[in-house]
């Protein structure tokens, strides 16, 4: 059963514009190009509190999640994946979920 890797992001103050289209034009891609990452889509917050993340991605995983993972902080981590100064770091949470 797939599971989703869900990405909680808010862009530092007035950069919106510019982390959205880092992340349609050059983070998605360099996502699905992952074996295992399968699909993804993208929201907007419409109502929720400030600690949600104004941005909202998921990525649909196939395979184990934990080698998914591990491939992603490696590619991270060797420059594989471009990384955007746009992005908040304090304000970005992952999560991994499973269909019951």
């Amino acid at each position: 059963m797939p599971a989703r890797l869900m990405v909680f992001a808010t862009p530092k103050e007035g950069r919106d514009e510019e982390y959205n289209r880092w992340y349609t034009e050059v983070h998605i891609p360099e996502m699905l190009a992952i074996p295992g990452v399968v699909a993804a889509e993208r929201h907007r917050l419409v109502r929720g509190g400030p600690d949600e993340g104004r941005y909202l991605s998921v990525f649909t995983l196939e395979g184990d999640p934990t080698a998914v993972l591990a491939e992603l902080g490696a590619r991270a981590k060797d420059g594989r994946m471009a990384v955007t100064d746009a992005g908040d770091p304090a304000r970005t949470r992952l999560t991994v979920w499973e269909e019951l």
